[in-house]
């Protein structure tokens, strides 16, 4: 797992979460030969530092799914628990100390590592992945393992060999190798899921702004129609771009001109749902989905980014320099595709940019009049 989990930083982008856990299994491979050696040598500061590598492993277990999920590792906190649990098994560990301790402060320890890493891995604001759902699992079958443990190691008598301690060690010897291997297996489909959704949105996303690209659109495009069609809900589809953006890039440079487009997704982002779609469907045009809106509701929503794009300030740019129009339609009976609603959208962004640009746009044309565009909304 040690090896595996190495491999797995090296050649996957050297993912600190993924050093974490490489380390934990590769302190933990020090951990047995230290503890087998303490074991057959009767010595006991060898199972101390066995003892002191359960701790540092189980910690770092808990920093990398921490960092993986963008939360901070609380170095002050770690360093202080981890102390006090080196400070009890020193005690445990010596002529004062007893079996019950030496078993019981270890195994309380990981078990408080290994659920602090299950609430690190819990998903914020999605679902579980299939592979977060087994690596989730996993580490919850060990901190129930660990909590058997305890309760086992607690009972132990000071001295002698009955039937406690062979239990307590049968159950060590079946239990921890198992449980080592499966929360291996599962951190690497874990970091593999994790590639894959890298993977995924390097196909579907544009990598200057970030939102989805002209193929990652058309994709979850035809869900979103799907899914209204489905439900008889509304659907809304607005094209967009940038006022004479030509002239931004031709006056002042691509690298202003890729912060331009870097501010006004920025801005279109912060009106939008979660859920709502929006993506670059090359150079400064933009489509938006809005799911659950009528027309109207999205003409609301895109005068709102309208006028936050009034207000930008970029690079070297004062405010007011930079504007845009919109072109707004609504998913119809007759749309087949996400190209029936851009076609629509593009229109009435065209009657925008012709009526003076800075301004938003619906689509109403009926049955008998398909190109008839209508103005809602224009700045002063």
């Amino acid at each position: 797992m040690c090896f595996t989990l190495t491999l797995a930083w090296q050649h996957f982008g050297r993912q600190r979460h993924v050093m974490f856990w490489a380390l934990s299994y590769g302190i933990a491979v020090v951990q047995w030969i230290f503890n087998t050696s303490g074991l057959f040598l009767k010595s006991p500061p060898l199972i101390f530092i066995a003892a002191v590598c359960v701790l540092a492993s189980s910690s770092l277990v808990v920093m990398g799914a921490r960092v993986r999920a963008n939360m901070p590792v609380r170095w002050p906190q770690f360093l202080v628990g981890a102390g006090l649990a080196v400070i009890g098994c020193a005690v445990a560990h010596s002529p004062i100390g007893t079996r019950a301790m030496q078993s019981g402060i270890i195994s309380a320890y990981t078990g408080v590592m290994m659920a602090a890493a299950a609430v690190a891995i819990w998903p914020r604001g999605r679902s579980f992945t299939a592979p977060e759902k087994a690596f989730f699992s996993m580490l919850i079958v060990f901190v129930l393992f660990e909590g058997l443990v305890t309760v086992m190691g607690l009972a132990l008598p000071p001295e002698g060999t009955d039937a406690a301690v062979m239990a307590y060690r049968y159950t060590l010897a079946l239990g921890l190798p198992a449980i080592y291997v499966a929360m291996g297996v599962t951190a690497i489909v874990v970091i593999a899921g994790d590639l894959s959704l890298q993977l995924r949105m390097l196909i579907s996303n544009d990598q200057l702004t970030g939102l989805l690209n002209r193929g990652g659109i058309d994709e979850a495009g035809a869900r979103a129609i799907a899914y209204a069609k489905r439900h008889e809900r509304n659907l809304a589809a607005v094209m967009c771009d940038m006022d004479s953006f030509k002239d931004v890039n031709d006056g002042h440079g691509h690298i202003v001109g890729d912060a331009a487009l870097r501010a006004f997704s920025r801005v279109l982002m912060g009106a939008i749902r979660q859920g709502d779609l929006a993506a670059r469907f090359g150079g400064d045009e933009f489509c938006v989905l809005l799911l659950d809106a009528s027309e109207a509701e999205a003409a609301e929503v895109m005068e709102r980014v309208r006028a936050g794009i009034e207000k930008l300030a970029v690079d070297r740019m004062p405010p007011g320099s930079i504007s845009a129009s919109f072109g707004v339609t609504a998913l119809r009976p007759g749309d087949v595709s996400l190209d029936d609603l851009v076609a629509r959208a593009d229109r009435a962004l065209y009657e925008s940019k012709q009526r003076g640009r800075n301004r938003v746009t619906i689509w109403q044309g009926g049955q008998n009049a398909p190109n008839q565009p209508h103005l809602v909304q224009a700045s002063v």
